[in-house]
């Protein structure tokens, strides 16, 4: 009989793993753990580690299937930007610090001296996360499915959408100052990324010597499959993998999640040198699995679509713990991101959203205000995110969701370069550039990913445009 599990035992696990995580931030935050741990340049490395999301725990597997070794640009290009950090990452960290700027839309607004430059920012930013938003409670929802083998998905996304927001008001937004370290928080995602490590490692092992028996026999099977090799090499000669290059080399500076990690978290800029080997050395580490989860997936015939082989490994060799390993590493993965970029979000839409428009009245209580304002948009900006979800039907690929939103805050990259190389940059170039670039992705991405469109046509160049492996590159690039 195949293994399953029931929806109850999937609930409980995932509550118990949270509750978990909310002890390990709690026991920090209150002084239990000694502060030389919770401030040594490991936690703050291994908290950057939230770049690894469900994208990367599910979708880089899929990205492999499809690309080849072209998966490899999703870390390279976020090992690319950390690796430059002394003329890249260190200049932001210091104007991030000097004038106590806490986002993107901060140092844009500093930066141009506009508040419509941080306005803009803030709302094509809240537009641009939703599909990865939706990618993580996607690939919470599906792997459940996947366990249970019922079609449980839609309750399971709301579960998860509540636990979630229950976590991030707790932890988030019990200080309103956006400014304020959040050690807990930091060392609970720190946590998170070690675990996503042990899960990806755990299967990858398996997969190695519990699949091939070992390097020489996954040699030896691979030379009687060539299709499986071949399939990695080809899309690499010509396909769009510069261009993922690219699009990851921009996100681990303006992604939310990165950026708030990065530079609002950081306690010591000297962890920022740490860092600048640590993070593409963890990124490195878990990539090592992806082909090794890919080829033990073919071989064993894994029913998953490629995107889960990682669950479909321990489904396929009948093993509860193996399957229930990389469950819990997913989850942690898509825990993570949604907590530190709703985090990081409802920040940047109160400074640049809700405060510009409405003062609260002086004679109130305006700490508390703050403060349940910050948590209602918490509220909002999560269900904004299952709204995306129900309206996309789960019927996009994780990897697909991923470069969608990956593309969308690629247009910030401009700016950030014009804040550091390019003191004649003004406002209305930035602001003009940016509403270009957040239109075309609109139209060549977001409206066939919303509406499904099969293609569309393009009457002065004389083409049908298709959202597809072929053409998103070009899309990105213009």
């Amino acid at each position: 009989m195949p293994m399953s599990f029931s929806l109850t035992q999937m609930l409980l696990v995932s509550a118990a793993y949270l509750l978990v995580l909310f002890g390990v931030a709690w026991v920090s935050e209150h002084g239990l753990i000694p502060r030389w741990i919770i401030r040594h340049p490991l936690t703050y490395t291994l908290s950057l580690g939230v770049y690894a999301s469900a994208w990367a725990f599910y979708g880089t597997v899929g990205l492999a299937y499809q690309y080849g070794y072209g998966f490899l640009s999703s870390y390279l290009g976020v090992s690319g930007a950390f690796l430059l950090a002394p003329v890249l990452l260190y200049p932001i960290l210091r104007i991030t610090r000097t004038y106590q700027l806490s986002s993107l839309a901060d140092l844009f607004a500093f930066r141009f001296r506009s508040t419509w430059a941080g306005a803009l920012t803030t709302v094509f930013m809240l537009i641009g996360v939703l599909p990865l938003l939706a990618l993580q409670i996607q690939a919470v929802a599906d792997s459940i499915g996947i366990l249970t083998r019922e079609p449980v998905q839609d309750r399971v996304a709301v579960a998860f959408c509540a636990l979630i927001t229950l976590f991030t008001i707790f932890f988030g937004s019990r200080h309103i100052a956006t400014r304020e370290k959040h050690e807990g928080l930091v060392f609970a995602i720190a946590f998170e990324s070690l675990i996503k490590l042990i899960a990806l490692g755990g299967v990858g092992l398996y997969a190695l010597y519990g699949v091939f028996d070992g390097p020489q026999q996954l040699e030896l099977w691979l030379l009687q499959n060539q299709t499986a090799l071949a399939s990695l090499h080809t899309p690499l000669q010509e396909g769009p993998w510069r261009t993922l290059l690219l699009v990851f080399f921009a996100s681990a500076i303006v992604m939310p999640h990165m950026y708030h990690m990065t530079f609002t978290e950081n306690l010591n800029p000297r962890s920022l040198v740490s860092a600048s080997w640590g993070l593409p050395l963890f990124l490195l580490l878990i990539s090592l699995a992806v082909p090794l989860i890919l080829w033990a997936g073919l071989k064993l015939g894994a029913t998953t679509s490629p995107e889960y082989f990682t669950l479909g490994i321990g489904i396929a060799a009948n093993s509860k713990s193996l399957a229930l390993l990389a469950y819990i590493g997913g989850l942690s993965a898509a825990s993570g991101l949604i907590i530190v970029t709703t985090l990081a979000l409802s920040g940047m839409a109160l400074n640049h959203l809700v405060l510009p428009l409405y003062q609260p009245p002086a004679e109130g209580n305006i700490y508390r205000w703050l403060k349940w304002t910050r948590r209602g948009l918490i509220v909002a900006i999560i269900a904004l995110g299952y709204g995306f979800y129900l309206m996309l039907g789960a019927q996009q690929d994780l990897a697909n969701l991923g470069i969608v939103a990956f593309v969308a805050t690629l247009q910030f990259l401009p700016g950030v370069l014009s804040v550091l190389y390019w003191p004649t940059a003004n406002r209305r170039g930035f602001i003009a550039g940016l509403l270009a670039g957040i239109s075309v992705w609109a139209v060549s991405m977001l409206l066939p990913l919303i509406g499904n469109l099969q293609g569309f046509y393009i009457p002065w160049l004389n083409m049908i445009y298709v959202l597809d492996d072929t053409s998103w590159h070009m899309a990105a690039i213009a």
